[in-house]
Order: structure tokens, then sequence, then C-alpha cells
């Protein structure tokens, strides 16, 4: 099985007064390299999703040769992303993963691929019960035609699509790795306060 990935790095970053997320940074490293450090690893196809021109050419740097694609649709928010990127990939099944975790484990992934073999989906759920659609493997073509219908009735909430699917898996997060990682590789960063507790560890 080909595994593709999607990097959603279009964020506008609008909780942290207008940050670019990707360039944020982690024991010396910005978030999009270590990110894209990880993908490398366990995928082999990475597609960087970019809100804009702009952005592609000021994260430039950071593509070396990987498929990058641009939204063709503005204020659709991540959906957007995931239009094009799986309209891109080449992959039966592809994860996608928001360039705002930091915490990304390699071993939850290939764990969250083979979970996926045979299903439309699988989205792992927090022990405090909130899915994880940013951090999800989806059989490509089911997902596509997915998205593309939502997006036309105005739907731009990322779990619409994924409650059109027919055989969607939902594994607890704790389940996905070992000592502890299951829930780390889920946090994100999205306000000061959660930039703050990221500079602490």
């Amino acid at each position: 099985m080909k595994r593709s990935s999607l990097l959603l790095a279009g964020g506008l970053g609008t909780r942290l007064a207008g940050r670019e997320k990707a360039l944020l940074l982690l024991n010396g490293n910005t978030f999009i390299e270590n990110t894209l450090r990880v993908l490398d690893r366990v995928c082999d196809e990475v597609i960087i999703s970019f809100r804009d021109e702009a952005q592609l050419r000021q994260l430039g740097e950071y593509v070396h040769g990987r498929k990058t694609v641009l939204d063709t649709l503005q204020h659709a928010g991540p959906l957007a992303g995931m239009l094009e990127g799986f309209r891109a990939a080449s992959g039966e099944y592809v994860l996608v993963v928001a360039c705002d975790m930091p915490y990304i484990n390699a071993d939850v992934i290939d764990r969250l691929f083979k979970r996926a073999e045979g299903h439309d989906a699988v989205v792992p759920v927090g022990d405090s019960g909130k899915k994880e659609p940013l951090h999800a493997v989806y059989k490509r073509i089911p997902m596509l035609h997915a998205i593309e219908i939502s997006l036309p009735e105005g739907d731009r909430f990322v779990m619409s699509p994924v409650l059109k699917l027919n055989d969607v898996v939902f594994p607890e997060a704790r389940t996905l790795g070992d000592l502890g990682k299951g829930i780390t590789t889920f946090i994100n960063i999205n306000t000061p306060e959660d930039l703050a507790k990221l500079k602490d560890n």
C-alpha cells in the first residue's frame, strides 16, 4: 500500500496574532522541519498544502522537491487544502496532519495506516471525546468525493465529509502509541498559552 501524506501548512494563525505556525520553533527546528522529517520516515509521498503563492514563496526552502498544492477556495479552512491535496495524492490512503502539531510520532502514524486498511478512514478520539480529523488517515477516493460534496453545500466543518463516509474507525488515541505518545502526538498549538506550555517542555 502506497502511503501518501498531506501536511496542512496554510492556517492563518489568527489566535497567534497571525504568526506563521510552520515557523514556530521546537528544539531549535521549525515545526515544518520537524513534521516533514517524521513524514519522510513513514510515508512514500509527502504533499504540502499552502494557502497561496506568497506563503509558498515564504516557506519554499522547506519544499525540497516535494509536491505542493495551493488553495483554490478561499475562507474554506482546512477542507480547501484537503481538497487540493487529495486531488494531487497518488496513494490509496492519505494521512492528513496539521502543521501546528509539534509532537507527531512516526509509530503512531504507522499504526494509523495499518488500522485504516480496508476502511474509509481512521479518525482518532482523545480522552475528552474530541475527534482528531486533522491527524487521521483516509482512503483517498471516498474522502475526496465526500469533500467535493461538502464544500458546495457551504459546509466548512472538517468532520462533515468524514460523516459522509460509510466505514470509519474511531480508535482511542491512547491505544495508538506507547508511553503516552498516542496522546501527545495530537497536541496542537493555537494560542499564546499553548505556545507558552510548549516552551516549558
